[in-house]
């Protein structure tokens, strides 16, 4: 066997050990793209819900606390998204009702995510987006009222404040979301109206 025919199979296992190397790292990098930008927080918020009237019927849900999850990824500053998981629990208050509709309430929303850069340590920023809402009445305060969705309109403005790293901060925002008013499925709780809950939040963030 010649020298010139040993060569070549080395040489071309050198090439081809070469290429999946190449391969390797550019798959590497390709996920480290995918990957940055991200942050999660959590955050108290409070709750105050509009009250509505219509069909002879007004409602006015009390005011409470709640808690709220954020994801979110950002590939450019005017191009983001967020998925939102917040809970609070509160009373429903019908005029013809002797007494209230307590809520468990679930939301869970995704958005379009927008921020401005850091200026004087603040970093603003907006969203918008939609999803559900999950009205569950409790066992014991929901009068055995049934189950219900509703489909909210969410609007969001804000700032993120780094304390000490850029990898942790304080998050201050106010969101909003625009639904119709729970009916529990009955004729005779039924407003017909949309309103808005107001959602004051503080909470911190972790990015990576």
């Amino acid at each position: 066997m010649s020298m010139r025919t040993l060569v070549r199979p080395r040489a071309f296992q050198i090439s081809a050990l070469t290429v999946v190397a190449l391969c390797a790292l550019s798959f590497q990098d390709g996920r480290a793209q995918q990957i940055k930008n991200m942050d999660g927080s959590l955050s108290v918020i409070g709750t105050f819900t509009s009250s509505t009237s219509g069909n002879g019927i007004s409602d006015n849900p009390s005011r409470t606390l709640g808690a709220l999850a954020q994801f979110r990824q950002v590939f450019r500053p005017w191009l983001g998204y967020e998925v939102n998981y917040s809970y609070a629990r509160y009373a429903e208050f019908f005029s013809n009702l002797p007494f209230s509709v307590q809520n468990n309430v679930h939301e869970v929303t995704v958005a379009y995510f927008v921020h401005t850069p850091t200026i004087l340590g603040m970093q603003l920023f907006a969203a918008g987006g939609l999803g559900t809402l999950v009205f569950l009445p409790t066992t014991t305060g929901g009068q055995y009222y049934p189950q219900q969705f509703r489909l909210p309109l969410l609007y969001e403005f804000g700032l993120n404040h780094p304390l000490f790293t850029n990898h942790f901060g304080v998050r201050l925002q106010i969101r909003g979301l625009d639904y119709k008013t729970p009916n529990f499925r009955s004729q005779r709780i039924t407003i017909n109206a949309r309103r808005e809950t107001l959602e004051p939040a503080v909470g911190v963030y972790v990015h990576f």
